[in-house]
Formats: structure tokens, C-alpha cells, sequence
């Protein structure tokens, strides 16, 4: 499958705004900016009209900084992350085409990063720049995502020294702006900074604007406008356009007549101006208003008009909040103020008809997104369900998720209910952020849509069916859409295939489940469909490690891990669907390090994927391997987390997951009622009980010392998995049942199991099996050491002791502070790489860094570097 080209760029959004004309220079001003970006971040955050561009620009263009300037206007589209990468990347390439190539070579394709991750890669080309960087991102109110807030913060925190960062901003952006004042790596320009004072503002009237006007009248619309640049401009607009010849005594007066703060001004004043133009020059005003951008063929296109080149011009010329994009004066927008002033002029009808006509310019000059946005905003519904539907696929591939939603969110429910193929993706994609779809499902129909169309329709509808813990539904739903579906190339079909190989599995037709799986692995894999490719083969991984196959589960994840990396070698967020049963198979051959490091990783993936069910498996698992690691604490702060996340949406297979993780714990640690309470509870949830469940059940029951009601679970169990060829899971089933036999006197019994459990595990490395049992087995074990001598004995070893650490006596030379920042790291158990990308430094680096710190604490290796800064008090 190819992957979609991105849409044409803008270039106007990534280029230096040029000089304004006859502006005047503030000097104090231009000193605290030239002071400022000595600082990572330099923030003016200030309202509308208050000048946050000019002074940006005649930062640059009057100091004439050495530095090479990456400027980016951003929009309310640039709130999507995929969009926000793509031109962030596009304006540091623009500059320097060595920074960058790494994250272009990965937007638009299934193997693009998350946000972060592209940000890591930036930083890393930047500190290989040969000329300082200075980045410039304008009017960033625009953006309104958490995820690109997070990223930028982490920017900020790991800058090189080659990049300086400038915000521009109306409202404080959601930042870490406490931690930066701390620490003392940002400045803020604010609007006390930049109200003009008495002297600038009769200095802009007479320099900028042309105006004879006095010092007194002067300094009263300063006064009145508290400096506010966009007040000054609207009243030197109205004065100005009263005529020239008008005396100062006569231009007094005037002035004198406004009253009011400046948000009371901008009506008065822009209704002052637009009264002094022409008839044809308001009409043109007005049609254009709507427009976010303006060019002259577009202007054309919506005025109805042949002229509007020079029209554009005149108004640029007189200074008509008209604001030039780009040097060949080809593209402008209108100051914001005054556009909102306009807009709410034109009647909502005449609004529409303005909009329908924007959108069927862009559509005809390939700007797919634009045409859609205002189709939505004319509520042209044909057109803007045509437009969705011809570019769904588009942006599916290019990873624009938030875009896609809020041009579905534009659509009402009705319409949906028409269109069972676009119901069916705002489906899924309420879904992956983990927002409950169920009353959309029942809702919109779909009997009237074409097979395929169906067929998608169908797949959610069984996607919410095995949430709810209903395999049996999920299964005749799955096998309707795989029939609609075809062997096409809908990208449901592998979904579907995924599904039923669930269900299957979930109803006791695991061999069958597992080939399904199997198909949709291969099916997807053709399709180019990586993200199902990786979904379907992490569940399969799950079939083959109750069938045995525990070690083919581990090839067959570990070499799909090793396809999806970035330029560094970094796992690419899909990853995190095998990197989470990667982790529970390590845990199970007890490699525990691996399997913590897999976890922990791959459960990060997912939220970044926002694939729920493998981050909350992953958490139930890494809870479990920290408990038996002694971490307590760790491990019941992690169910804590897995089960709020369980209950958002509400869905009683994940709170099942959960409830069987929490009650296994709980009878680790003795508690038996609280034990028997979380699994009376789980029983009252939809759905019925898994093999974990029904283990946790029987476990609880010899805990109960009612080893006869056990055994009744454990042979039911026993009947299933053999009917199924389950081996993997007649090993827990078999060690389980060697405990109730040896609870109930039945001392050969017990060991006929045991040495079963040992002859089905030996091969394949099932190890916890029997180690997560402690010492009630050891005895057991020894006498069943003629079934597989050397698998028993490792699990008979005791683990092997540390190094004895002789007491602690002053250092050679102390820890630097980044050296304590990478030994913190390593108390957190993160990886080299994991600690590379939190400092910003290179795996090298840090390994060098390690070596240092090994050497000034006289250890030779993490576990000892960690001890003997605990002796020293260090951490």
C-alpha cells in the first residue's frame, strides 16, 4: 500500500514576516529581546494587538543577528501533532537542511514517532548545526493540545546551546513556566513591556501613521488605549481618514471624544474606518472576511470580482490591517480584530454562500483540508461529506487523528446516521482516545451502505462486544464483517480477522483463534496495514503462549520489534503492541530485566498509540513483577493506575484484567478476604470468567483451605486446555493442582502433576510458573529433579549473592551535577537509551557518563553503583 504524499506547504507559514514600512524603533525594546535569548526561552505573551510580531521582526531585522532565524506562523491546524511536526520540521529545514531530515523521512508513514520522539530526533541534528539556531513560533494561542504543550516543554528542557526558542503568545501557553522561572531558563516580555509610552506613541503617530497630531492629543489616546498598538492604529486609521487639512484644534477635539477601554475602541473605531471607504472597498472587505488567508485568485473566487490584486495592494498600502505573508506580497491576512469586526457583519446566509465558494477554490488548487473546513463552515453537507470521504484515507495514513475527528465532529449525528462509513470511523477514533462509542453504534445503521461499508460498521460493533466481555457476539459480528469486507483492501479486514481470532480464543476454539490470528498477521502485513499487522500478532503471541509455543511467540514478536525503528534505533509507538507481550513472555522464562524494560516501554508506546487494552495488560503485568521484586508500593500504585484506566470508558473485560491482577497480589501478600472481595466483585461484572480468573478462583479457594471446591475448577480447567492442546496452560493448571493434591494427603497425586507441569515446561522455559509459588514447591521440586535435572535445578538455584560492598570512604572527586541527574536516572531503572533521550545526549554519551560515575564510586556496575550511593547518601 502506498503511503499518501503530505498536503502542499505553505510556505508563507514557515517565512520571516518582512519589515513593516516606517516603523519605529524602541530601543528598550530591542535591548531586553537582544538580553533575552541568552535564555532557552524567550516568552511574549501579551493580548491581541499588543505587538507581539512587530517587536519579534524588528528584533531581527534591526539587530541583525548573526544567528539563522526558523520562523512558524501557527493556526488553529496546527494543533494536530502530525501537522505541527510537519511544518516545525519543514521550518528548521528551510534554514538548515542537514537538522531535520532524520523526523521528514518519517512524517506521512506508518513509521512516523510520536511527537516527542520527532522532537528528540530534531535536537540531536541541531546540536550538530554549525550556526546557532533561533526558532520563532508565532501566534502559539493557536495551538490547543496537550500532547504538542508536553512535547514543546520537552524541548525546553533538554535545548542545546545551538537553539533558542521564542514564543509568541495572547494567553499564557500551558507550559512548565514554574520550573523554567526556577530555574531561571526563560524570559518574559509581557503587555507592561510592550504599551507604548507617551514619547513612542506620538513618535508612531507621526512616523508610522503620517499624522500631524500634538503632544497633549497624543498622549490622551495614549491614555485612552493604554498603549495598546492595535488602539493607537484603529484611532490614527479614523483620524487620519477625517482628512489632513483637519486642524490640530479640530483633531483635539476628536480625540477627545473617545472614552472607554481599548476591547470598548475596536467597534467604534473600525466602524470609523470602514464608514470612510468606498461602497466597493467595504463590500470586498467583507466578503473576504472569512477567509483566514488571502490571495489574490482566491479573492477573485469568493468576491465575485476580477480585480482584487489591486485591491489587496491599495489596502496594503494604507495600512488597512493588512498583514503581508510573504515578500512577493502574494499572500496577507487581516489583523485578527478587524476580522472578527467584519465577520460579525455578514448576514449568516451570505456567510454560507462565501464559504462554499472558499471551499470549492481550495479544493480546485489541492488544499483538501481548507476545502473541507469550510464546506463544514457553509454546512454544505454534501460537499463536506464528499470531501471527508475522498480524504479519510489520506489522513488515516498520515496519522492525523485529531484533524479527522473534528472534521467528523463537524458532522451531526444525523448525517452520520446516513453514512454508516464515516459513523464507522468516528467510531474507531472515539475509540483509540478511549471515549465510549456505544451510543454512536446504536445509533447510526448502516443497511443501506455498500458490503464494505457494512462490513467496517460491523467491526466496531464487535470491537465493543468483546469489551463487554461477549465473545460469543463478538465472534457472529466479526464473521459478518470479514464476509462483507471481502478480500479487498478496506483496512477493516485485518481488524476484523483480529477480532474474530479473539473471540474464538475467548470461546474455546483457541487453535482456531490462533490460525485466524495468524491470517490476519499476514493479511494486514500485505495490506501494508503495519498497525493491525502488529495488533493481530500481539494477541497471537498471547494464543501461542497458552499453546506451548511460548518461544515462537518470542521470535515472532522480537523480530517484528526489530522492523519498526526510527533513525536511531528507537522503537516506533506501534511497537508497543509486541513490546507488551514481549514483556509478559520475558517475565514468564523468568528474565526479569528484559521484561521490566519491555513493560515499562512498551506500556509508554501505547498510550502514545492510545491503544488502551495492551497499556492496561502491560500495567497488570509490570505490577505483578514488581511485587514479586519487593517493590510493593510500585506495584499497587500501578494497579491503581491500571484501574482508573479500566473504568474510562467503563468496560468489564479490562475490569476483569484488572480485578484478577489485584486479587492475585492480594493473596501473595496473606489477604484473603480482601482477595475473596475482588473476585466476588469481577463475578458481577457483564461477561464470564478467563482462565487467569478461574486460576485466581481456585488459588483463592486452597487459600480458603477448600482444596475439594479447587479441584473442581482446576479439572474443569485441566478438560478445556487439553481438549485445546493448551500446554502452556496445562503447566499453571497442573502446578495448581499439585498443590491441592498435596492439601488433600494425596502426596503421588501431587507429584504425578508437578513432574507433569516440569516434563511440559522444560523445553519451552516456563520458569514462573513454579517460581511465582515461593517455597511451597522446593521439596516437591527436589524429588521430581530426574524429570528435567538441569531445568530443575534453576529453579532450585538461589539467586547469586552480590558483591559484598566495603564500607564507603570519601570520594576521589565528587559527582557533577549531570552525573547525579544520570545516577537518579538509574535509581528510576531507566535503560542507557531511556536516560539518553531524557538528558538529550547520545547513547555514547552516556555511557561514557556511566563509566565516570562507576569509576569516582570505586563499583563496577549499576546494582553496585546504586548501593554505594545509597551508603553515601546520595540519592
Amino acid at each position: 500500500m502506498s503511503v499518501p504524499t503530505y498536503a502542499p506547504l505553505i510556505t508563507t507559514k514557515i517565512a520571516v514576516p518582512p519589515p513593516r514600512p516606517r516603523i519605529i524603533v524602541r530601543q528598550r525594546l530591542l535591548e531586553m529581546m537582544e538580553d533575552a535569548v541568552r535564555r532557552p526561552l524567550t516568552l511574549v505573551s501579551a493580548p491581541a494587538g499588543s505587538g507581539k510580531t512587530t517587536l519579534i521582526t524588528s528584533w531581527l531585522y534591526e539587530t541583525g543577528s548573526q544567528s539563522s532565524i526558523a520562523w512558524l506562523s501557527l493556526d488553529p491546524d496546527d494543533s494536530d501533532p502530525v501537522h505541527f511536526a510537519y511544518y516545525l520540521t519543514a521550518t528548521l529545514q528551510a534554514i538548515e537542511p542537514r537538522v531535520g531530515r532524520a523526523p521528514i523521512a518519517l512524517l506521512g508513514s506508518v513509521k512516523m514517532p510520536g511527537l516527542r520522539d520527532l522532537i528528540s530526533l530534531l535536537l540531536n541534528e541541531i546540536d550538530a548545526a554549525q550556526d546557532r539556531i533561533v526558532l520563532v513560533l508565532d501566534d502559539y494561542h493557536h495551538v490547543s493540545n496537550p500532547d504538542i504543550d508536553s512535547s514543546l516543554g520537552f524541548l525546553i528542557e533538554r535545548m542545546p546551546e545551538k537553539l533558542r526558542l521564542i514564543v509568541s503568545s495572547r494567553e499564557e501557553p500551558q507550559l512548565p513556566l514554574a520550573r523554567l522561572r526556577s530555574l531561571e531558563r526563560v524570559v518574559e516580555i509581557g503587555l507592561d513591556d510592550l504599551r507604548f509610552s507617551y514619547e513612542e506613541a506620538e513618535l508612531f503617530f507621526r512616523q508610522t501613521m503620517g499624522l500631524n497630531i500634538d503632544s497633549k492629543s497624543a498622549r490622551t489616546l495614549e491614555d485612552r488605549t493604554e498603549g495598546w498598538v492595535a488602539g493607537l492604529q484603529l484611532a490614527a486609521l479614523s483620524l487620519r481618514l477625517r482628512g489632513r487639512d483637519e486642524t490640530l484644534s479640530e483633531t483635539a477635539k476628536t480625540v477627545a471624544a473617545f472614552s472607554g477601554r481599548h476591547r470598548y475602541l475596536v467597534e467604534y473605531l473600525a466602524a470609523e474606518v470602514l464608514r470612510r471607504q468606498s461602497d466597493d472597498t467595504r463590500a470586498f472587505l467583507h466578503r473576504t472576511a472569512i477567509l483566514d488567508r488571502l490571495c489574490a485568485p482566491l479573492c477573485d473566487a469568493v468576491s465575485g470580482r476580477a480585480d482584487s490584486e489591486a485591491v489587496l495592494s491599495h489596502l496594503d498600502q494604507a495600512n488597512m490591517f493588512l498583514v503581508r505573508l510573504d515578500d512577493e506580497r502574494e499572500w496577507y491576512r487581516y489583523h485578527q480584530l478587524f476580522a472578527d469586526y467584519l465577520r460579525s457583519a455578514v448576514p449568516a446566509a451570505e456567510k454560507r454562500e462565501l464559504h462554499q465558494k472558499a471551499s470549492a477554490w481550495y479544493e480546485a488548487n489541492g488544499f483538501g483540508g481548507e476545502a473541507i473546513k469550510h464546506a463544514l463552515a457553509a454546512k454544505d453537507i454534501e460537499a463536506s461529506v464528499r470531501l471527508v470521504r475522498s480524504h479519510v484515507e489520506e489522513s488515516l495514513s498520515r496519522g492525523e487523528m485529531p484533524t479527522l475527528l473534528s472534521w467528523l465532529d463537524g458532522l451531526p449525528d444525523s448525517v452520520l446516521r446516513l453514512h454508516s462509513d464515516l459513523a464507522g470511523y468516528k467510531l474507531w477514533l472515539m475509540s483509540l482516545r478511549g471515549q465510549s462509542a456505544q451510543g454512536l453504534a446504536n445509533a447510526v445503521g448502516g443497511r443501506d451502505a455498500p458490503p464494505a461499508h457494512q462490513g467496517m460498521l460491523l467491526a466496531f460493533r464487535a470491537y465493543l462486544a468483546l469489551n463487554w466481555s461477549d465473545p460469543k457476539e463478538t465472534l457472529a459480528l466479526a464473521r459478518q464483517a470479514v464476509d462483507l469486507l471481502g478480500d479487498g483492501t478496506s483496512f477493516f479486514h485485518p481488524y476484523a480477522l483480529c477480532l474474530m481470532g479473539q473471540a474464538q480464543g475467548l470461546c474455546n476454539d483457541r487453535r482456531t483463534g490462533a490460525e485466524t490470528l495468524r491470517e490476519a498477521v499476514r493479511r494486514a502485513q500485505q495490506l501494508g496495514n503495519r498497525m493491525m499487522a502488529l495488533d493481530a500478532l500481539g494477541h497471537l503471541a498471547t494464543a501461542l503462549k497458552a499453546q506451548g509455543q511460548l518461544r515462537e511467540a518470542l521470535l515472532l514478536c522480537n523480530d517484528a520489534a526489530d522492523q519498526y525503528v526510527d533513525a536511531a534505533d528507537n522503537p516506533l509507538p506501534i511497537v508497543g503492541l509486541v513490546y507488551v507481550p514481549l514483556g509478559i513472555l520475558h517475565y514468564d522464562i523468568d528474565d526479569l530485566e528484559p521484561a521490566r524494560r519491555f513493560l515499562t516501554i512498551g506500556i509508554n508506546l501505547c498510550e502514545q498509540l492510545g491503544m488502551v487494552y495492551f497499556r492496561l495488560l502491560g500495567k497488570c503485568a509490570l505490577a505483578r513483577l514488581q511485587h514479586i521484586r519487593g517493590e510493593s508500593e510500585h506495584a499497587w500504585t500501578t494497579l491503581a493506575a491500571a484501574r482508573e484506566l479500566s473504568e474510562q470508558p467503563e468496560s468489564p473485560r479490562r475490569q476483569r484484567l484488572v480485578a484478577v491482577a489485584t486479587a492475585e497480589l492480594q493473596l501473595r501478600e496473606g489477604n484473603v478476604e480482601a482477595a475473596a472481595r475482588t473476585l466476588a466483585d469481577a463475578r458481577k461484572l457483564a461477561g464470564s470468567a478467563s482462565e487467569q480468573e478461574t486460576l485466581a478462583q481456585a488459588r483463592l479457594l486452597l487459600a480458603e483451605h477448600s482444596p475439594s471446591m479447587a479441584w473442581k475448577l482446576l479439572t474443569a480447567l485441566e478438560e478445556s486446555a487439553k481438549q485445546q492442546q493448551s500446554d502452556g496452560s496445562l503447566i499453571a493448571i497442573h502446578v495448581l493442582q499439585a498443590l491441592c493434591k498435596r492439601t488433600l494427603g494425596q502426596h503421588a497425586g501431587a507429584q504425578e502433576y508437578l513432574e507433569n507441569a516440569i516434563s511440559l515446561a522444560a523445553s519451552a522455559g516456563y520458569r514462573r510458573a513454579f517460581l511465582d509459588e515461593g517455597a511451597t514447591l522446593t521439596a516437591m521440586l527436589e524429588q521430581a529433579r530426574h524429570v528435567a535435572p538441569a531445568f530443575v535445578s534453576g529453579l532450585l538455584a538461589p539467586a547469586a549473592p552480590g558483591r559484598e560492598l566495603p564500607p564507603a570512604g570519601p570520594l576521589p572527586e565528587p559527582l557533577s551535577k549531570i552525573e547525579l541527574e544520570v545516577l537518579n536516572l538509574l535509581n528510576r531503572g531507566l535503560t542507557n537509551r531511556e536516560i539518553a533521550d531524557k538528558l538529550a545526549m547520545t547513547v555514547g554519551t552516556t555511557k561514557w557518563r556511566m563509566n565516570q560515575i562507576f569509576g569516582k564510586l570505586q563499583v563496577r556496575n549499576r546494582i553496585e553503583a546504586l548501593a554505594r550511593a545509597r551508603q553515601l547518601k546520595l540519592l
